[in-house]
């Protein structure tokens, strides 16, 4: 199911309005639309579908009517299926997506070279697999029997988890402990471990370190077992066939730097963009075969 939002291109509409001001003389001869569809399931914690129109349609649409653009639209997508075929038909021609799902549901023949926010330059946004100091955990061993909270519509945190689980108990990790929840707000879930109601939990890096920011008690309770690096939670990547795809690539500096693109970023607590290649994807691609052979292994044997 897909909801189509003729709003403007969010973030990359809001971003790259000034780039079409500038090339719009150039270009008058093509339509410069530009659709970018969300795979929306894992940015849900953060906003509404009707958030996301109340903030952004108004602004959008001027932006685009003063550049002549026909239409600029954002597809939001609960199916990650139906996104990658709309994707493969040119129906949508940048994504945004987790880049573990986007190595696994979409072809990289038609991958060009995208950009992602960062918190700050050189900072990761890894996954974490945090636990109570006070439990005794300091191994994945440690964890059989514990309480688990884990974030919903995250598959890279379930895959990461499930490997080093088999990897060291050779059990799937739902085998493993007593409990398991499934929570849709990192700073939920965070609280939870906070206050005893589970034992064990995964949420990005960014959430922890905000959490430990506002309450230092934080470092006091909860400790990192393991992490999986990764520079956020969403990369986005531009169709191959795209004809502005190089310009746009070429002009994420200048737009992150702009008072508008960093009033943007401000709201999702990132501070700029950094260009991504489609190479960044093989190291989700590891991942993927070394869990795929741990659980063909366990599959054998069970």
């Amino acid at each position: 199911m897909k909801k189509l939002i003729t709003f403007g291109c969010l973030s990359l509409v809001l971003y790259f309005s000034s780039f079409f001001i500038a090339y719009a003389d150039k270009t008058s001869s093509f339509d410069p639309v530009m659709r970018l569809g969300i795979f929306y399931p894992p940015i849900s914690d953060g906003a509404s579908r009707a958030d996301v129109v109340v903030a952004f349609s108004l602004w959008v649409q001027e932006q685009a009517a003063s550049v002549g653009v026909r239409a600029a639209d954002v597809m939001l997508y609960d199916s990650i299926d139906d996104m990658s075929a709309a994707f493969d038909s040119g129906a949508i021609n940048v994504i945004s997506a987790p880049p573990l799902t986007i190595a696994l549901h979409f072809k990289r023949e038609n991958l060009a070279d995208g950009y992602i926010g960062l918190r700050a330059p050189g900072k990761l946004n890894s996954v974490l697999l945090l636990a109570r100091t006070d439990k005794n955990i300091n191994t994945i061993k440690d964890m059989r029997g514990k309480r688990l909270i884990v974030p919903e519509y995250h598959e890279l945190a379930d895959m990461f988890l499930d490997t080093l689980v088999l990897k060291e108990q050779h059990m799937p990790y739902r085998q493993l402990f007593s409990s398991i929840s499934i929570e849709k707000k990192d700073k939920r879930i965070l609280l939870d471990l906070f206050f005893d109601k589970t034992d064990v939990a995964m949420v990005n890096e960014s959430a922890y370190e905000l959490m430990k920011e506002l309450n230092p008690q934080f470092n006091e309770k909860i400790k990192v077992i393991a992490s999986y690096p990764t520079k956020s939670k969403s990369y986005m990547y531009v169709n191959k066939n795209y004809p502005f795809r190089q310009k746009l690539i070429d002009n994420y500096a200048r737009i992150s730097s702009s008072i508008r693109g960093k009033q943007f970023l401000s709201l999702f607590q990132q501070e700029l963009l950094e260009s991504c290649s489609v190479s960044d994807l093989d190291t989700y691609d590891e991942l993927y075969r070394e869990h795929s052979d741990l659980l063909t292994k366990y599959r054998k044997k069970h």
